[in-house]
């Protein structure tokens, strides 16, 4: 498993291993490149894509879950333009992707476990098909 960059990740990782145990793989820094379908790579990646991870993966047998913890660096409109373009190669590419923000996920981003991180965690999990 690689390091955890971010703020966030390393507790929505210990949440995620409480909800589904050892029933799924977990990886984190997952490169972009990794993740999307060949015909991505025919088209050409920016050097920018080539060096983009993906916080955290959870494989469980069927498409990769891709979980992105989303800080607040992420609302400019540059960077949420290259969030929105990533999202949807990936999803192009068979994976599902759940984004974890940190205006819905407070507490979370203070890096508490705790009841309300877990709730926090699991609301932005409900629609993710895992």
């Amino acid at each position: 498993m690689s390091a955890i960059i971010g703020k966030g990740e390393r507790t929505a990782l210990k949440i995620l291993e409480e909800i589904y145990g050892n029933s799924v793989e977990y990886k984190t820094q997952v490169r972009f490149k990794d993740l999307i379908s060949y015909e991505f790579y025919e088209e050409g990646l920016s050097e920018r894509q080539k060096k983009e991870t993906v916080d955290i993966v959870i494989y469980n047998g069927f498409n990769p879950v891709c979980i992105r913890v989303q800080g607040g660096d992420h609302t400019g409109i540059l960077k949420s333009e290259r969030d929105t373009v990533q999202k949807k190669m990936l999803e192009w590419s068979n994976c599902t992707v759940v984004d974890i923000w940190f205006h819905d996920c407070p507490v979370l981003f203070k890096e508490k476990l705790n009841d309300e991180s877990r709730k926090e965690v699991k609301e932005s999990l409900k629609f993710s098909n895992l």
